[in-house]
């Protein structure tokens, strides 16, 4: 039985197109389309299975002014699709109008982590324990992701910040207008180096907006 792998939801239709060994296809669903190629079963968890997805999603990227990328192993028949669609249909909107004629860059912080000084409490106030709640819940590197954000204020669209663990890798996501990833590079580099010493910053991009879509297909 030949069920629908899922690539992204668009905007807009585009021709239908071969994308490595896949053959990739706009349906409509709903007031949405979805781009998708038709397989007896979904691809096994791989490197080079994630690997063809980024690259298959970024093919699509190439063809359509808004795309949602699909999470790896989105495998659906049109019933269960349509439903999802239909239930979600405002957040798509939504996310699709944000993501309309933008691409995504990725900044991703590796150090180790800023800490305040930690203080043996006995029993802790119901004060102390939202403070210390609020400080694990915070993003490494506030002052980083801070110059970053002011760096990039009147280049992004949108921002989204994601913390680390362990050396406290933390990926910071911006949605920039499409084909200024070069200003966005340049404002990166106008941080002061006292900012990020110490510390590694690697810039990627421009990417499709994964970091902005919904989770709507598992």
């Amino acid at each position: 039985m030949t069920g629908w792998y899922v690539y992204a939801l668009t905007g807009a239709a585009a021709p239908p197109f071969r994308a490595g060994h896949r053959q990739i296809e706009f349906v409509r669903i709903g007031q949405f389309h979805a781009a998708i190629a038709r397989m007896a079963e979904a691809p096994a968890l791989s490197e080079a299975a994630l690997q063809d997805q980024h690259a298959i999603v970024s093919a699509i990227a190439g063809k359509v002014d808004a795309l949602l990328p699909a999470r790896f192993g989105a495998f659906v028949d049109e019933a269960e699709l349509a439903a999802i669609v239909e239930w979600r249909a405002g957040a798509i909107a939504e996310a699709l109008a944000l993501v309309r004629g933008r691409e995504q860059m990725t900044v991703r912080i590796t150090g180790e982590p800023e800490s305040a000084p930690v203080h043996a409490i006995d029993s802790p106030s119901g004060t102390d324990y939202l403070q210390q709640r609020r400080a694990a819940a915070s993003p490494p590197f506030p002052h980083v992701v801070a110059a970053i954000e002011k760096a990039v204020r009147s280049i992004a669209g949108a921002t989204r910040v994601e913390p680390g663990r362990d050396r406290a890798r933390t990926s910071v996501y911006h949605l920039i207008e499409r084909g200024t990833s070069d200003v966005y590079r340049d404002a990166l580099r106008s941080m002061p180096q006292t900012v990020t010493a110490s510390l590694e910053i690697v810039v990627s991009g421009p990417w499709p907006p994964f970091a902005f879509a919904p989770e709507l297909l598992a």
